[in-house]
């Protein structure tokens, strides 16, 4: 029997679940989508993702990579899985991978997007997709601000205390920040990201904008490695894993 590799893109509202991996009795990306393909293929499958967004988080780019028994046409298979999975989860492609393509090992470089929406009072259109933030904010500050975190650097301050990997250097390589009426975005681009680090980076940037980052400056929190110079997160609601490079 020929199992087949097969890579899906995938966007979601991450609003009604418990992030993307696999959790006992709670709903994640992963859980509905493996019991989908479950249903599909008459067996348990496993997922893999290019990354693992957390609890609240929202993507509109994550690849996921996982095997089948059966040949599947891309079309075809994306409308079954449509087909059964809720609404608030949607394939926007599907294909064969080559044999050895890994949706989370083989990733070259990721895209986060992070939305503030800066009215004092708090449309309810962006409610589920931004953070509400009606304080004053200088923006020409904010861009400079943003260009210390670009480069390669060890980002431990800016991440999960108990942040279980190899190694806690990324590279940063754009920053971006943009302003349409009371929505403020900003881009994030790396070769990957820490746990936390993109939400943890907005803090420490909002923080810095208001003078309030214990630190004193982004560079001395850099340096400093110390994850209680920084306040807590950025809400999850305004982030969204936009693309993935292989």
């Amino acid at each position: 029997m020929t199992v087949m590799n097969y890579r899906i893109t995938l966007a979601y509202d991450g609003t009604n679940y418990f992030g993307w991996q696999w959790q006992i009795g709670q709903p994640t990306i992963q859980g509905v989508l493996q019991d989908v393909l479950a249903k599909l293929a008459g067996e348990p499958v496993t997922s893999v993702a290019a990354g693992r967004t957390d609890t609240g988080v929202h993507a509109a780019g994550q690849v996921v990579s996982f095997r089948l028994a059966k040949e599947w046409d891309g079309v075809a298979l994306r409308k079954a899985l449509n087909g059964n999975l809720p609404e608030d989860i949607r394939v926007l492609d599907a294909a064969l991978a080559g044999a050895e393509f890994h949706a989370r090992f083989d990733t070259q470089g990721k895209t986060y997007r992070y939305q503030l929406y800066t009215d004092e009072v708090m449309s309810p259109f962006w409610a589920r997709y931004a953070w509400h933030y009606p304080w004053a904010l200088d923006v020409a500050r904010l861009v400079s601000d943003s260009k210390t975190l670009l480069g390669t650097h060890d980002f431990t301050a800016l991440t999960v205390a108990d942040c279980e990997v190899k190694t806690r250097i990324r590279t940063v390589t754009d920053i971006r920040v943009e302003q349409d009426g009371p929505l403020l975005t900003l881009w994030f681009v790396g070769d990957g990201f820490l746990r936390y680090q993109v939400r943890t980076m907005v803090a420490a940037l909002l923080e810095a904008n208001r003078g309030r980052l214990k630190a004193g400056s982004l560079s001395t929190l850099l340096a400093s490695r110390d994850r209680t110079l920084v306040g807590a997160p950025a809400p999850a609601r305004g982030l969204t894993l936009i693309k993935v490079e292989y």
